[in-house]
């Protein structure tokens, strides 16, 4: 008992004929609109990252392992590090990014 494929206007091989929507250029508002999606989501897990080395570099000065003195390059990337972080920080609470999902994750019910 196997099913043969259909033929006809109506069967699978007409309709495999027809356009197929993916091969269709996307709108220019599309792909800018994708791109800066893709930015804005670079742009957070670079801030993420410098975060979480500058916490590292604090966790071993306050631990003893790291002295500030001593390794003063480290020490100011670090520094700079935890101001990039912070500045992302900042600019996520002047704009209300963070707020942007609490109503789909309240509506999904999470």
């Amino acid at each position: 008992m196997t099913s043969e494929p259909q033929t006809g206007e109506t069967g699978g091989a007409e309709r495999r004929r027809e356009e197929n929507r993916r091969s269709v250029p996307r709108r220019a508002e599309d792909r800018q609109r994708e791109s800066r999606e893709r930015l804005r989501a670079v742009t957070a897990a670079l801030t993420a990252v410098c975060g979480g080395l500058a916490a590292i570099f604090l966790f071993f000065a306050v631990l003893g392992a790291v002295d500030l003195a001593d390794a003063a390059g480290a020490t100011a990337i670090a520094l700079v590090l935890a101001l990039v972080w912070v500045g992302g920080f900042w600019y996520r609470v002047r704009s209300g990014a963070g707020s942007m999902h609490t109503p789909d994750r309240e509506r999904r019910g999470f």
